[in-house]
């Protein structure tokens, strides 16, 4: 019970306005949350064929204060809030299942329990391995990570080979995000498109294992032909997309749709658990933010 009055106390939570991330991210997060309020006003029927998995998308896990002036900052959320937002998958019993599992759901080769999310982290930053993983080892649950791999053992602020194959070992599932993290939309060149979605694969599959990479994620969630038909090619399984929602069908399989998850608490509650959301309040009190004077307002977050 703690844990979840927690939870609704840092739902209103914001960040600070000078956390800035690309206008590409923070529109792709603003259009989902208003299908997802279309969605709540009206609720859809089940598309044919179609399953409602939702996949969670996380970027940053780390304070606001760290995030001041990092790219993305928009797209961080403090582990105080992940923990609370995983706590209430736990205590709510809503199952959380592989990729892997998703897409074989996807092709008729298993049924999913019911209620049932997929977690997925984008860019392999190390405060993703730091903050949210002890989390999920200590609910049983794992994720799926799509890291960009030029970052790899050359950026500390990014995982190392190392940190991945201990992710690997544990039950974690990690997929790609290209090798410089750039849209594939805007590729005129297809030397370049090779490189991006079937030379990042291939490293990856160097460094883990043949059998190791099976999944693409779209940088900014940007699709376009000439991008499916690569990641086709390069022999990905399935690919997920950024924004959409939480219904996809074995025809969604290369742009899978997906919900960046932010701070609120109750939206987070209305995609994982539609028919518990009514029980949570339409505002909570907001946590202070670290540095901000008493009393004194939270600023909104840019792009929401």
């Amino acid at each position: 019970m703690l844990s979840f009055i927690l939870a609704l106390t840092l739902g209103a939570a914001t960040l600070p306005a000078d956390a800035l991330t690309s206008d590409a991210d923070s529109i792709a997060v603003a259009r989902t949350e208003r299908a997802s309020r279309a969605e709540r006003a009206s609720p859809p029927t089940a598309p044919p064929d179609s399953l409602r998995v939702p996949i969670l998308v996380y970027h940053n896990i780390q304070s606001s204060a760290d995030a001041r002036g990092v790219r993305g900052a928009d797209l961080t959320m403090r582990p105080e809030v992940f923990a609370a937002q995983m706590q209430y998958l736990k205590e709510h019993g809503i199952p959380v299942v592989s990729f892997t599992a998703l897409v074989e759901a996807l092709e008729g080769k298993r049924t999913l329990p019911p209620k049932a999310v997929v977690i997925t982290f984008d860019d392999g930053r190390l405060n993703q391995y730091t903050n949210a993983i002890p989390v999920l080892k200590k609910l049983g649950f794992t994720a799926t990570f799509f890291p960009f791999t030029h970052a790899m053992d050359r950026n500390p602020r990014y995982f190392t080979w190392a940190q991945f194959k201990e992710l690997q070992q544990a039950g974690h599932t990690i997929g790609s995000h290209t090798s410089l993290h750039v849209r594939v939309d805007k590729m005129k060149d297809a030397k370049q498109m090779h490189t991006e979605v079937t030379g990042s694969r291939e490293q990856l599959q160097a460094k883990l294992g043949a059998t190791a990479t099976e999944y693409f994620s779209y940088p900014f969630g940007a699709l376009a032909a000439a991008g499916d038909s690569a990641v086709r090619a390069a022999g990905y399984r399935a690919a997920r997309a950024y924004t959409g929602g939480p219904w996809n069908s074995i025809r969604d399989r290369w742009r899978l749709k997906a919900v960046p998850m932010t701070e609120n608490m109750k939206r987070f509650a209305q995609v994982v658990d539609p028919s518990a959301a009514a029980e949570l309040p339409a505002t909570a009190k907001p946590s202070p933010r670290p540095g901000a004077a008493k009393g004194a307002p939270a600023k909104p977050r840019p792009g929401r």
